[in-house]
Order: C-alpha cells, then structure tokens, then sequence
C-alpha cells in the first residue's frame, strides 16, 4: 500500500505548510506532491518529511528553475499525473486536463490553480484537487489531500487542516 500527500497554491503560506505536512506525517504518507504556487515552498517541505517529494511549478512559478510543469509516476502499478492545472485551463472545465491525463495513461490526476477541493472518478480516473492551503480564497478553509493505493484500488480523500 502507497499513500500520496496532495498539497497546493501554498503562496508562502509556511505556518499551513508545516501544519500540512505534519498531519501528512502523522497519516503515513510515502510521498508528497506540492502541485504549485509557489514551488519555493516545496523546498521547506525537507524540513519537515525526509521522503519523496514531487515540485509542480504553478502559474506564479514562471521563471523559476525549481520543479516540474508536469509528473507522471508510477506507484504499484497505478500511473499518478500532477499538473498545476493552469496550463490547461481548469477555472473554466476539466475536460482539457481530463484528456490530457488518459492520453498519459493516469489512474489518478492531480490538479490544484483553482483553490477550490475537488475529488470525483471520471471513467475510472480519480481527479483530485486538495484545495489551496493558503485559505481565505472562495471562502473555503485551508486544505490537503491523500491519494491511497492498495493492490488495485485507488482511493482518495479532503481533509481540512486543523
């Protein structure tokens, strides 16, 4: 079993950051993806979770040499595909991104851009969107995800943080 912290648009938001990441830590995690807004934040990340971690560059990263504009890892035999999302444009709808991640062959995608959670199976494929842990924004509460992969299931869950 495999599980994935998911954190987003962390805007130098350090305080939630290591808030997240400690209850990251306390759930198990193996590996934590940062899907951008701020990819400078995924490097104190370190200071905090001494395993894998996977930096999405987001729209307020261009420029930056840190990260990447897109993943696509394998975990037990599941392909995970993480973007920032704004590069196919998901304020308007998911089905640039959606096409995007069959083509890669993804069980899971991973998006952040919008600040707003989302966790839905579109034709097999789990979409997740932790929400931004920035917070304030659309007037949702700071927050994390956690994808979970055992055998040949694929799961996922919100959490706000505490």
């Amino acid at each position: 079993m495999v599980k994935i912290g998911v954190i987003s648009d962390s805007h130098g938001n350090l305080t939630n950051l290591q808030d997240a990441v400690g209850e990251l830590n306390q759930l198990g995690v193996d590996a934590i993806f940062h899907l951008g807004d701020y990819v400078r934040d995924s490097k104190k990340i370190h200071v905090w979770f001494n395993r894998t971690i996977y930096s999405i560059k987001g729209n307020c990263d261009q420029g930056s040499l840190d990260g990447l504009n897109y993943a696509k890892i394998s975990f037990e035999n599941k392909i995970v595909y993480a973007t920032h999302g704004h590069l196919f444009n998901v304020k308007s709808d998911l089905d640039a991104l959606y096409y995007e991640g069959s083509q890669k062959k993804a069980d899971v995608i991973l998006f952040g851009h919008t600040h707003r959670r989302l966790l839905k199976k579109k034709n097999g494929i789990l979409l997740m969107n932790p929400g931004s842990l920035m917070g304030g924004r659309y007037s949702e509460d700071p927050s994390y995800g956690v994808i979970t992969i055992d055998n040949n299931d694929v799961s996922g869950e919100l959490f706000k943080l505490n």
